[in-house]
């Protein structure tokens, strides 16, 4: 058995119920008056920027490296090449005066030569031996110290013996004799002399 169908048209086709999206509108910066809309442009990404801040700053820090590193070799060799001119300074003033000394050496093989020298001679040997010895000294800045009057110092002196200064006709405390000569280079002690003192 048939059941007929009846299919009406629709008074509107079906493309007709699609409706086209409405274009959506730019964002456009408010305008005031007297002014025109300046012309949008794209946004930049700042993305690459941190990259680009990291990258300069591993450079400088590269850069600061190897200058630190470069200057500390400079300061080094600077250190070692002032140690080697002290120490050649050292040596050519220990050959100067070991030079110096040889004089006083060749005095007292002259003077113990002289077989039949005279006690005269032989004095006369090593009292110029003496004199060159002092002469020696001397160039170097050592120094007598005196003492013989001098108020007696621990810093310069020794004391080795006292008398009665009523009897040595001083003040107390006060330097009557020499036992063995001091001596000073400027403002150091070499050796201090060894004194008699009053008290």
């Amino acid at each position: 058995m048939r059941i007929p169908i009846t299919v009406r048209p629709s008074a509107q086709p079906r493309w007709a119920s699609y409706v086209e999206p409405a274009p959506v509108a730019e964002a456009v910066p408010p305008v005031t008056d007297g002014e025109t809309a300046a012309p949008t442009e794209p946004v930049r990404t700042t993305e690459r920027a941190p990259r680009d801040a990291q990258a300069l700053d591993e450079e400088s820090l590269d850069a600061w490296r190897d200058r630190a590193l470069r200057l500390q070799a400079e300061i080094e060799n600077f250190r070692k090449r002032q140690q080697r001119l002290a120490e050649e300074r050292i040596l050519a003033d220990r050959e100067r005066l070991l030079r110096a000394f040889l004089d006083v050496a060749d005095n007292l093989e002259r003077a113990l030569d002289a077989d039949t020298a005279s006690v005269g001679s032989l004095r006369q040997g090593v009292d110029l031996t003496h004199q060159t010895l002092m002469r020696t000294l001397s160039q170097e800045g050592v120094e007598p110290i005196q003492s013989v009057g001098q108020p007696f110092d621990p810093a310069w002196y020794e004391a080795v013996d006292t008398v009665p200064h009523q009897q040595a006709g001083v003040e107390p405390g006060t330097i009557v004799q020499i036992e063995q000569e001091g001596y000073r280079l400027g403002d150091r002690l070499l050796r201090p002399a060894r004194v008699i003192v009053a008290t």
